[in-house]
């Protein structure tokens, strides 16, 4: 409920309430309008002297905005409530067509002139004349002119008095109407917007009240009064204009729209009385309302036009009066110097700032010349000030900008940057010259002391240069010493004693120190020794001399610590001070430079330069020379460790090319994308190349031209990357003549010392001998296991080849058949032997395959008779139905058999399925075979059963009789078992035939 009343309360202030706000007020004042315009009488029935809803219409959308344009339709619904005349309702919608496009049509124009509804300005005022009184009230004469006559309230032959009624009242509704809407409607500006003084005199109410008194007074005695005709010839309607004109200039915009719309109402409320001197003068009404409308139409638009541009003119005097009021106080209260001189150079203004900064008062300086007073005759320099001041006064054109030495009231001189202006008549004559100066004494003077402090800066650069020159030349001596020391042959050669004793002789010369020396530590840097040192004074090398670190441990702990020593005061110096005694003062040496050796990144000893003399500051120069010296030092050892390592490198060449050369195994080094950089002889036999040339030319791409399979190449490489290195690895390849070989290859990397891969290294060796001897053997033996397999099962024969003595097993269960064929006896006799032989294989081969394909182990022949098992030497579940489903497909062999020989021939099949032992026994000619009972009982199936049929015991009937179909022979005496249950088996069943 409370948020239901919240937004009620909100609804006024929401957009939607604004606009429904607006729409209501315009549309209400629009009927009230109407309705009083309508109330006046003698109106034309279809045109008013003044029509207020034009001007209200107009109003509205220019204070609103044309989206208000509802407004009209409403307010002309609200006017037929009270005034449901016939006639208004029939012209209802050309009305307000008409209305609608004249208002929209006036405030889209004044919208594209910047139109103000303040109408404060003269060119708001004659657009809305022009645009929305005059033009814009075409719209809605025309239209509704047009709807009278098609609504036929009159004729064609009146349609353009109509017309012409109609937009002489829309158009005085808009004069009228619409600006005293718009005045009394818009935000007060002759205050707060022009800041014109707004305090009243006293007698100002009172001025009003007069005005308005006298405006009604004159114009009702003007309006409502019955003029004779001898009278009425005068312009008496023109009296009250003086009041307007009075209104428009001692009160302002709105007072003198109030009283053109004050004399308009009292003229029309005259005339519609039959009063005042419209009436008199006109011949009938339509006239008289004519006169009244020309009337309305000059002192509105004179009060408006009048008022328009007495408060244009208020308000370009009070922006003037401003703008002088801001430009006095700027001169006035500016931190700059403003003056103005006149055409003879006397002063005839002297603004605040400048009697602070000058000294004098406004009084003293005005009329005297500038010159003397504030202008010296000549300045601190002696430049003549006069001349250039005359200069000034002739051209000040040239001088706009200007520089000079002023001075003060107290003598003192101020520098001044002038911006000057020549003041000139129309006619070009120089009035006088307006002139603002900046104080630029503390800059001047900032300007002199850099210049100054130029001069002495140029000085030093000077005494720079020429120690630049100075050392320009020491180092182009120290250059050209450490280009000579490069191209010394003993240097780069290995002779070590020779080369430090350039080293030291080249430092001594070019540094002009007495003495020069290199020293080396021990292993244990515990010791130096001098390997060469130079006197320059003698011209003679020595050596041979020794520190320990124990008897000077400050200067040993200070090479150490520090990149170098440079002590200018050698004997007082704290890290070289040691030496004072024993060395230094009884050799006169006042200064050291003592510079590290560096090898392999280690402080291996220094390069010692000693000064006799004044006391010597090393320059960086001479420091960075020593230091060059030194890493020539480093050099020279490193190429006497160089050619050392060189001549070991070359003795071991010699050895490796030895064994390169006369090694039985073939030698190589390849790039790592397959080309060969060098192969030693026996490499060429093996390959069956001539030379190294025509190995290395003929094989460019080793992986294709070399190896049978040319992914071996990739393989070696993968497993390179891998492993690091091959071992053995074999591979078929071509040799030169086509032929292929095998060999065995070992083969690693080589790699610089950022470990960057450079080639490949390697041995081979020919093993197609033992690969021939490997293969053959490999026959033989495949040979000797499948003759083996034949006898025997695959995992028996395993077991016998990993050399068990005894094999023997226990199977619980196990199917065993027993096959026999019917009359062999009689077919034998009947046959040759080798006839016969064949026929037996035939049909025992046909078995075989049957068992093989049941997964069934044959275990042996005796004579016809055939015996295989199932569930061993590997147990199987099904094995009873395998030996089932084994013992039909052998009927139908023997019957395809017979029919492919034309012979009859038959078997007898007996099975039993029970426990069994297996095994091999005995030493030679090796038989898999099986013991117990259910072999015999197997075995006394077949020989008790009848030709053609296949005869089980009762043990395999019950595990079979589920999917296979048995026919029952009963009990039947049997050797060695007596009375025993057999079945015949005679097929599958259907159900189970698909499986």
């Amino acid at each position: 409920m409370n948020l239901n009343l919240n937004q009620f309360l909100r609804f006024p202030q929401s957009r939607i309430g604004r606009y429904l706000a607006q729409v209501t007020v315009v549309a209400v004042a629009y009927a009230v309008g109407a309705r009083l315009a309508i109330s006046i009488q003698g109106v034309n029935p279809f045109a008013a002297s003044v029509w207020p809803p034009a001007g209200i219409a107009q109003a509205g959308l220019l204070l609103f905005g044309s989206k208000v344009w509802p407004a009209i339709v409403l307010g002309t619904f609200l006017l037929n409530l009270v005034n449901p005349s016939e006639q208004i309702f029939a012209l209802w919608v050309g009305g307000n067509a008409g209305a609608i496009l004249q208002a929209v049509f006036a405030v889209i124009v004044l919208g594209w002139f910047r139109f103000r509804p303040s109408i404060e300005r003269l060119k708001d005022v004659i657009n809305l004349i022009l645009f929305g009184g005059l033009i814009a009230t075409q719209i809605s004469c025309t239209i509704g002119a047009f709807s009278l006559y098609l609504a036929g309230k009159i004729e064609w032959s009146e349609y353009w008095s109509a017309r012409w009624n109609w937009w002489l009242g829309d158009t005085m509704g808009v004069l009228i109407i619409t600006p005293l809407i718009l005045i009394f409607l818009r935000p007060k500006v002759t205050a707060d917007r022009l800041k014109i003084p707004t305090e009243p005199h006293k007698n100002y109410l009172i001025e009003r009240v007069v005005w308005l008194i006298l405006l009604i007074g004159v114009s009702w005695l003007v309006f409502e009064s019955k003029h004779q005709a001898a009278i009425s010839r005068y312009p008496l309607e023109y009296l009250p204009f003086p009041l307007i004109m009075w209104a428009a200039l001692q009160f302002g915009q709105r007072a003198a729209v109030l009283a053109s719309f004050i004399v308009s109402i009292i003229a029309i409320l005259g005339s519609s009385h039959g009063g005042g001197p419209f009436t008199a003068k006109a011949d009938n009404i339509n006239q008289a309302i004519l006169f009244l409308q020309a009337f309305m139409g000059v002192i509105t638009i004179t009060s408006l036009l009048l008022a328009a541009t007495v408060a244009e003119r208020t308000s370009a005097e009070y922006s003037l009066r401003e703008s002088e009021i801001k430009y006095r106080e700027l001169v006035e209260n500016a931190n700059s110097i403003i003056l103005k001189l006149d055409a003879d150079g006397n002063i005839t203004f002297f603004n605040e700032f400048a009697e602070k900064f000058f000294g004098y008062k406004e009084e003293e300086i005005l009329g005297k010349n500038a010159l003397g007073t504030i202008i010296p005759q000549t300045d601190m320099e002696g430049n003549n000030l006069e001349l250039v001041y005359s200069q000034l006064l002739q051209n000040p054109d040239r001088f706009t900008s200007y520089e000079n030495e002023n001075m003060r009231r107290s003598g003192d001189r101020v520098w001044v940057s002038w911006a000057n202006k020549p003041l000139v008549d129309a006619a070009g004559k120089l009035l006088g010259i307006l002139c603002i100066g900046t104080d630029i004494t503390d800059r001047r003077k900032a300007e002199i002391a850099l210049q100054k402090l130029n001069e002495k800066l140029e000085i030093r650069v000077e005494e720079r240069t020429n120690a630049l020159k100075q050392s320009e030349l020491q180092l182009q001596k120290q250059k050209s010493a450490l280009i000579d020391l490069a191209k010394n042959k003993a240097l780069n050669q290995g002779d070590l004693t020779k080369a430090l004793q350039e080293i030291t002789q080249t430092a001594s010369r070019t540094l002009e120190v007495a003495r020069s020396s290199v020293w080396l530590y021990d292993r244990t840097k515990s010791k130096m020794e001098c390997l060469d040192l130079f006197d320059r004074t003698l011209n003679q090398h020595s050596h041979g001399l020794k520190l320990a670190a124990a008897d000077y441990p400050v200067y040993f702990q200070t090479l150490r610590e520090e990149r170098a020593i440079a002590a200018f005061d050698a004997q007082n110096d704290f890290r070289t001070k040691e030496f004072a005694e024993s060395y230094l003062i009884p050799l006169g040496i006042t200064s050291m430079l003592d510079t590290p050796i560096q090898i392999g990144g280690e402080t291996a000893g220094v390069f010692c330069l000693e000064h006799v003399g004044m006391p010597r500051f090393w320059t960086i120069e001479e420091q960075s020379f020593a230091v060059s010296l030194a890493d020539s030092v480093t050099f020279a050892m490193e190429a006497r460790e160089r050619q050392r390592a060189e001549e070991a490198l070359r003795q071991a060449e010699e050895k490796y090319r030895s064994i390169f050369e006369n090694a039985i195994v073939g030698i190589f080094q390849t790039t790592p994308d397959g080309q060969y950089l060098s192969a030693n002889p026996a490499l060429l036999r093996i390959y069956g190349y001539s030379s190294r040339e025509e190995l290395v030319g003929t094989l460019t791409d080793i992986s294709q031209q070399l190896y049978v399979d040319s992914e071996r190449r990739a393989e070696i490489v993968r497993l390179i990357e891998e492993q690091g290195k091959v071992s053995d690895f074999e591979s078929q390849i071509y040799r030169r003549d086509g032929s292929i070989i095998w060999i065995s290859e070992n083969t690693y990397t080589v790699r610089d010392s950022y470990g960057n891969l450079l080639y490949y290294e390697g041995t081979v060796q020919d093993i197609t001998t033992r690969k021939e001897a490997e293969a053959a053997l490999r026959l033989e033996q495949e040979k000797s296991d499948r003759l083996l397999l034949n006898v025997l099962p695959q995992p028996i024969a395993d077991r016998l080849k990993q050399d068990q003595s005894i094999i023997a097993d226990t199977f619980a269960e196990v199917t065993v058949l027993f096959a026999d064929i019917v009359g062999f006896t009689q077919i034998s006799s009947q046959i040759s032997p080798p006839e016969l032989v064949s026929l037996l294989n035939d049909i025992f081969s046909t078995f075989d395959r049957l068992a093989e394909k049941h997964g069934l182990e044959k275990i042996k022949t005796i004579g016809d008779a055939y015996m295989v098992v199932g569930g061993l030497p590997m147990p199987r579940s099904d094995h009873a139905e395998a030996i089932a489903q084994m013992a039909l497909d052998m009927q139908q062999a023997i019957t395809d058999f017979s029919n492919i020989h034309n012979q009859d021939f038959s078997i007898r099949i007996g099975i039993n399925t029970g426990p069994v032992v297996a095994g091999v026994i005995g030493i030679k000619k090796f038989i898999y075979d099986l013991w117990g009972d259910t072999v015999n009982t197997a075995s006394r199936m077949e020989s008790h059963g009848l030709p053609g049929c296949i005869q089980v015991t009762s043990a395999i009937y019950d595990i079979l009789q589920d999917k296979y179909v048995f026919e029952s022979r009963g009990a039947i005496e049997v050797k060695g078992k007596g009375q025993m249950n057999t079945y015949f088996l005679t097929g599958i069943k259907l159900e189970h035939q698909e499986e």
